[in-house]
C-alpha cells in the first residue's frame, strides 16, 4: 500500500522516504488539493502531513483530511510541541503527532506503532491526555462491574500479560523481549485483546485498565 508525503520541504521528504519500509509505495503531494486528489486514487496506508502546508487552527483542515481519508492513519509533523494544539490534533483525528525534525529512524517507529492501532504523542502529554479522554471513557463504561469481569475473564493468561505491560508503557518490541516472544505474535495478541476489550489503540486500553474498567491487571509500576 502507498504512503502519501505531503510537503513542499525536500529535506523532510527525504527522511520521510527513509522512515518507510521498502514495502510501501511513496508518493509526493506538494499541496492539499493534490493530497485530497491521491487520497482517492491510491487508498493510502498513511498519510504524513506537513503543517507547513495547514493554517491555523491545523486541527480544523486535519479533521476534514481524516474525514477523506477512510483508513489511512494521518501523521502530522509540526515545527514544535504545543500542548493544546497536540490535543486538538489528537481530537480530530490524528493518529500521530511529532516533531518536523525527527530523524528517520524515530519516524519508522511512529510509522509502526500507528500501523499496530496504537497513537502516538509525545510522552509529556500523556497524564493530560488520560484527563481529556475520561469522557470516552465514562461514555462507553459497562454499567455494572460484573461485566467488567466478564471482559476479563475472556483474556487469556498470556493477554494479560502483554496487557500489564503495554499498560506501564512497554513498546511491542519491549514486551516481545520480556515474554521472549515475537513481535509479530504481539501484534495478534494486541489486536484479539482490542477486539475483546471493545477498545480500537493502545491509549484506549490504557485507559480502560487505568479508570478501572478491568480490574485484576497489576502494574509493575513502570512509568509510560
Amino acid at each position: 500500500m502507498a504512503i502519501l508525503i505531503a510537503t513542499r520541504d525536500a529535506e523532510l521528504e527525504h527522511r520521510c522516504r527513509r522512515a518507510a519500509s521498502a514495502e510501501h509505495e511513496l508518493e509526493l503531494v506538494t499541496s492539499l488539493s493534490a493530497l485530497s486528489e491521491r487520497i482517492g486514487a491510491s487508498e493510502p496506508a498513511a498519510i504524513l502531513l506537513d503543517s507547513e502546508l495547514l493554517e491555523k487552527p491545523l486541527e480544523r483542515q486535519v479533521g476534514e483530511i481524516v474525514n477523506v481519508a477512510g483508513a489511512a492513519r494521518v501523521i502530522v509533523l509540526t515545527p514544535v510541541f504545543i500542548e493544546d494544539e497536540e490535543i486538538a490534533l489528537l481530537k480530530a483525528g490524528a493518529k500521530g503527532c511529532c516533531r518536523r525534525g525527527i530523524d528517520p529512524e524515530s519516524l519508522q517507529q511512529v510509522l509502526s506503532v500507528t500501523s499496530n492501532g496504537g497513537v502516538w504523542v509525545t510522552r509529556s502529554l500523556l497524564p493530560r491526555l488520560v484527563s481529556e479522554l475520561r469522557k470516552y471513557v465514562d461514555a462507553h463504561r459497562k454499567p455494572a462491574e460484573t461485566s467488567a469481569n466478564d471482559s476479563l475473564a475472556e483474556l487469556t493468561q498470556r493477554e494479560r500479560e502483554i496487557v500489564r505491560l503495554i499498560v506501564d508503557g512497554a513498546s511491542n518490541k519491549e514486551v516481545a523481549s520480556s515474554l521472549n516472544i515475537s513481535e509479530r505474535t504481539v501484534k495478534g495478541h494486541l489486536s484479539n485483546v482490542f477486539q475483546k476489550l471493545g477498545v480500537t489503540d493502545r491509549l484506549k486500553l490504557m485507559l480502560y485498565v487505568r479508570e478501572g474498567k478491568v480490574s485484576g491487571i497489576a502494574s509493575s509500576g513502570r512509568k509510560p
